[in-house]
């Protein structure tokens, strides 16, 4: 194993053959519970800069960077990003002798999460899964992804993207929006095996008036349906990412379930 260091965190490679991600391990006083938190597609770990300051007074709080975002290498040999991302992440938890934790996933940061609790069931304590579109990329999805990704450019957002991902913001949507589209054509599921096969807790978030998915309140519905123990919180207003457009309101209630 090899393990380079660098000013915000490491990246970790098993063997030549296996995935590199980059994460950043915040740890708490105590030591003793965990938290991952996920990126969406198209962001990095970066943006959770200031919830590692809140969630590390908790937990011990580990970030990672997927692969082709932020400083995590890009991979081209594979069939689904988000399952072969929650393997990855496995596997440096396992490094890093963290062998249970709660997980937070922003957007398609969910779909890893939910992909690591089918994977490995007993890693996963809890899941928060804010604004999960559904467990496959259907037309609507992409048409909604596309068009809100020509908006960036004049918005406030473009900020966000360009702390992510620095100068790299614009390629890295272009060929993870590229991907994804590819993704929908070959009718692949963001989730690799049946929601229903989830033990642990789940809780899916979203808000009323999400910019991103404007159907958000009924892809939320009709995957609870298909979910063991879930629980559905709607806040009443929120842009993308609501975590942050909602910050006090979220940070409560992920606090209020995680520690239950």
């Amino acid at each position: 194993m090899i393990i380079i260091l660098n000013k915000k965190g490491k990246i970790m490679l098993f063997n030549k053959n296996e995935i590199k991600l980059h994460y950043t391990l915040a740890e708490s006083e105590d030591g003793f519970n965990n938290l991952i938190l996920i990126h969406d597609n198209g962001m990095s770990s970066r943006i959770f800069d200031t919830e590692i300051n809140f969630y590390s007074t908790y937990f011990n709080t580990v970030t990672f960077d997927m692969t082709a975002h932020g400083k995590s290498p890009n991979v081209t040999d594979f069939d689904n990003y988000w399952t072969m991302n929650a393997s990855a992440i496995l596997k440096i938890c396992e490094k890093l002798k963290i062998n249970k934790a709660s997980i937070i996933g922003t957007g398609t940061g969910s779909m890893v999460a939910m992909n690591m609790a089918l994977i490995k069931p007993g890693f996963v304590k809890s899941i928060i899964a804010e604004s999960f579109p559904g467990i496959s990329p259907d037309e609507a999805y992409i048409e909604h992804l596309i068009s809100f990704r020509e908006k960036i450019h004049h918005s406030d957002l473009k900020n966000k993207y360009l702390m992510c991902n620095g100068s790299k913001w614009e390629k890295i949507l272009k060929e993870d929006t590229e991907m994804q589209i590819d993704f929908a054509e070959r009718g692949g599921s963001f989730i690799h095996g049946s929601l229903e096969d989830i033990n642990c807790p789940i809780l899916l978030t979203g808000s009323y008036g999400y910019d991103l998915l404007p159907d958000i309140e009924q892809r939320i519905s009709k995957t609870a349906e298909s979910l063991k123990k879930c629980q559905i919180h709607f806040f009443s207003s929120g842009k993308y990412p609501t975590f942050l457009s909602k910050n006090d309101e979220f940070r409560a209630l992920s606090l209020n379930y995680i520690m239950e």
